[in-house]
């Protein structure tokens, strides 16, 4: 079962004697759309739990080095 949607762009060009014309546009959305956000949403996700491993790797390391120290 395929969920689209209309959305409506609104952009603006200069023809060639400088006058401004504006159009706009209908698209259809569909469920490729979706499943889109869904892969970023998921890299995003993956991407800040990578950074967390690191700090955490990091901060480690620093009191060890720190524990050494003392």
């Amino acid at each position: 079962m395929e969920h689209n949607r209309e959305v409506l762009t609104r952009g603006s060009h200069e023809t060639k004697d400088k006058r401004t014309t504006k159009t706009t546009r209908r698209l259809i959305v569909g469920e490729e759309r979706r499943d889109i956000n869904e892969l970023a949403d998921a890299f995003i996700m993956n991407f800040r739990n990578q950074l967390k491993i690191q700090r955490d790797e990091s901060f480690k390391r620093y009191q060890e080095m720190l524990a050494r120290g003392v």
